[in-house]
């Protein structure tokens, strides 16, 4: 039953060598992916044949395709080596909070993916009001174009950029504003022509797990060149929608829960970094794996989800 664990990561190195870790000594028959932004933090250095590590200069800012585009080419990567039965994407600040061989055994078993996936729906409106349903959908209904001129006036908060904002508003249903604070600033977007945006637009927890027959669907549905594809490369924040939407149309989640419990912080506009009072939480969470931790901070949550775990911390 091989299992693959694609992990994408940026920050430092041992806090990624001990998530490696950790997976296999909780699943010894995995192989685990590291793809690796080195922009930063160098890779890290793990010396075991189940380990595959590989760096990249990308810009996979948040918000970006090319974030969706190294986790394809790290998939196609897994795929090729050693043909999983499962696939697990998770980030090099998850951890493991149950023993993962086990939950394997049971994903594999129901068949499918687990993850989560709710579908948009939205209808801009012209002028002053406001559209009615879930605006998230403009990130993926709109090709948008990333406009650096302006990102000083909307990061500003001040009446320029709010008058930009309120104008760019009243014209909604046609031409939009987005600033992707966390990623690349300020974009404008330009409403798709229909049908050339998918029939359905799903959001969802970009950590999740996926059998080989829907691991092969991501790899096709969106291949280079494909429809699917080219919506979500003048998308923002891809990464939330462009596999959920592909896993989602065909069938809904098995298991409908991110792959890593995590918890936002809308005031800080941030992941919640867990410690060890969150334990009985994340244990609760149903998911197994967490994020974030840190490896300072969370260090003590880690010692306990291993001792949980029953498998030791290790070297």
């Amino acid at each position: 039953m091989p299992t693959a664990y694609v992990v994408l990561s940026h920050t430092e190195a041992d806090q990624v060598t001990r998530l490696v870790r950790a997976i296999l000594r909780s699943s010894p028959q995995a192989t685990v992916f590291v793809t690796h932004d080195a922009r930063r933090h160098p890779a890290p250095v793990v010396d075991d044949e189940r380990v595959h590590i590989r760096s990249h200069g990308k810009a996979t800012d948040w918000g970006s395709w090319e974030l969706v585009e190294v986790t394809l080419e790290a998939m196609r990567a897994a795929r090729d080596a050693v043909d999983p039965d499962l696939l697990v994407l998770v980030s090099g600040q998850c951890y493991p909070v149950q023993p993962l061989a086990g939950w394997e055994r049971e994903l594999l078993g129901a068949g499918g993916w687990q993850g989560t996936a709710r579908e948009l729906a939205y209808a801009p409106a012209w002028g002053s009001r406001h559209g009615t349903g879930d605006d998230e959908l403009t990130r993926y209904a709109y090709r948008w174009y990333a406009v650096r001129a302006l990102d000083g006036v909307l990061r500003s908060g001040r009446l320029p950029g709010r008058a930009l904002s309120a104008l760019a508003h009243r014209t909604e249903p046609l031409i939009s504003l987005r600033l992707v604070a966390r990623g690349r600033g300020a974009h404008v977007g330009l409403r798709r022509r229909m049908p050339s945006a998918p029939s359905a637009i799903h959001l969802g927890s970009q950590w999740l797990a996926v059998d080989r027959k829907r691991l092969d669907l991501v790899l096709r549905e969106l291949g280079a060149g494909s429809p699917m594809r080219q919506v979500y490369e003048r998308s923002v924040i891809a990464d939330e929608s462009a596999l959920q939407t592909v896993l989602a149309r065909q069938q809904p989640p098995t298991v409908a829960r991110a792959v890593s419990y995590s918890v936002w912080v809308a005031g800080d506009d941030s992941t919640r970094t867990f410690v060890l009072d969150d334990l009985p939480e994340i244990r609760a969470s149903g998911s197994p794996f967490c994020r974030k931790v840190h490896p300072v901070r969370s260090a003590e949550l880690m010692d306990a989800l291993d001792r949980v775990n029953g498998v030791g911390r290790g070297e």
